[in-house]
């Protein structure tokens, strides 16, 4: 399944509830000068789960699939012509001079490398629409969830996905994942990739496109 490497969910939802739910000291009850806490009030969700099983993230998905798709078809044809070319140079190699053929060998060399920083170009393109479109569906989500938790006088909202928290169990009653998810698809039922403003820098390693199979 999809991964995000940078942490944003956690980053996300560490912004979120501290800036809405965890209450300022003035906003805290008094009892004999001394601030008392509320009592808290929780409300869990597997916040990836919510992000990749709504419409919208599964429409992404989709998306960055059949572009991912076409893209690895093309490098099978351009790969296999470049494999031509490399044997018909080999066939050559005796019966040119040998600077005639160093300068040809050359230039294959030459194409081949921009032909594979061309294949790193559009995997990092690739990996910046997803990013994007993923980031859309996650601040709608955050968004979904203030409301659902003002709605269910929820003072604290806990990702307790799998390898995420420390939770070892929770009610079934506490989770609002289906229902965030719900809300989620009706106000975000899809979304449109789009390409990058601007390219991304090069890097010598390409990425790996870590993107789940959409039936």
């Amino acid at each position: 399944m999809f991964d995000v490497n940078s942490g944003r969910y956690f980053q996300i939802l560490v912004a979120f509830v501290a800036s809405v739910f965890l209450l300022s000291p003035a906003q805290a009850q008094q009892a004999g000068g001394k601030r008392v806490l509320p009592k808290p009030v929780v409300a869990v969700i597997d916040f990836k789960r919510a992000v990749e099983e709504s419409s919208a993230g599964r429409s992404i998905f989709r998306q960055i699939n059949e572009r991912h798709e076409r893209i690895q078809k093309e490098i099978v044809k351009n790969t296999a012509e470049l494999e031509k070319t490399n044997q018909e140079l080999e066939r050559q190699r005796a019966l040119l001079a040998p600077d005639v053929f160093k300068q040809k060998y050359r230039e294959f060399q030459y194409k081949v490398q921009q032909y594979r920083t061309s294949v790193q170009t559009e995997q990092r393109r690739l990996d910046t629409m997803l990013g994007q479109g993923i980031l859309k569906v996650e601040a709608k989500l955050t968004e979904i969830l203030r409301n659902i938790a003002h709605d269910l006088g929820a003072n604290i909202v806990i990702d307790a996905g799998p390898g995420r928290g420390s939770i070892l169990f929770s009610d079934s009653k506490l989770l609002v994942t289906d229902e965030a998810k719900a809300r989620l698809d009706k106000v975000l039922p899809d979304v449109k990739v789009q390409e990058p403003i601007a390219d991304p820098k090069a890097t010598t390693q390409t990425p790996r496109l870590r993107v789940p199979r959409v039936q």
